[in-house]
């Protein structure tokens, strides 16, 4: 910049005298001289780094704010689809008749056994509990032969028995799961306590297709 300001000086009209300058060549020099500094060779004197951080960070806050509110309204689920552990021993208290659950969502901790009377009869509830005190609970019944059962929730289908399925409203939602096999009915109900875990119906039937 400094020579371009002392070569700017020195071109005044005695330094094209005797030289051999054509008068448009003394005028496009002079103008080229003289005229101010392209924009193309500017020096950008505002940073850009910092406003493209600064609009990151904002997104990265909003993006956090919209996934955890969302959460906590039951717009977003809090589980797309839960992994699958091996469940406990099956209990020596549940009939042969019945298959037992092979598959679950967490580790079992706890297990309780307790035999009462069901809608169709003697019915064995066998309740699975996590270490946050999440829940499933599973009756198992005999149904009489020419009984006239009626699965009043949303059709499913358990590998290739038929099903219903149902669940509450709000964030921690429970679900529950009825199906048949042969003469067997099966009820399972999953609460998610204080983990804040939900299962979807997909879960549901991955487990129940987990009975062996």
């Amino acid at each position: 910049m400094d020579e371009l300001k002392s070569l700017r000086g020195l071109m005044k009209e005695e330094t094209f005298k005797g030289r051999g300058f054509t008068e448009k060549m003394r005028e496009n020099i002079l103008n080229e001289v003289h005229s101010k500094p392209s924009k193309s060779f500017s020096i950008l004197k505002k940073p850009v780094i910092a406003p493209v951080l600064s609009f990151l960070f904002f997104a990265a806050c909003l993006s956090i704010f919209v996934y955890f509110g969302g959460t906590q309204l039951g717009i977003i689920g809090n589980n797309a689809s839960a992994p699958l552990y091996e469940a406990s021993d099956r209990p020596e208290f549940l009939g042969k008749e019945f298959k037992f659950i092979t598959k679950v969502p967490f580790k079992v901790e706890n297990v309780i056994t307790e035999a009462k009377e069901g809608p169709y009869g003697n019915a064995q509830i066998v309740t699975l509990m996590g270490p946050e005190k999440q829940t499933i609970r599973m009756s198992f019944q005999l149904l009489e032969p020419g009984t006239d059962l009626t699965l009043s929730e949303e059709p499913v289908k358990v590998g290739s028995s038929k099903g219903s399925y149902s669940e509450t409203d709000g964030p921690l939602k429970i679900s529950t799961l009825i199906w048949t096999e042969g003469e067997a009915i099966y009820e399972m109900k999953y609460m998610p306590a204080r983990s804040g875990i939900t299962l979807t119906k997909h879960d549901m039937i991955q487990m129940a297709e987990s009975f062996r």
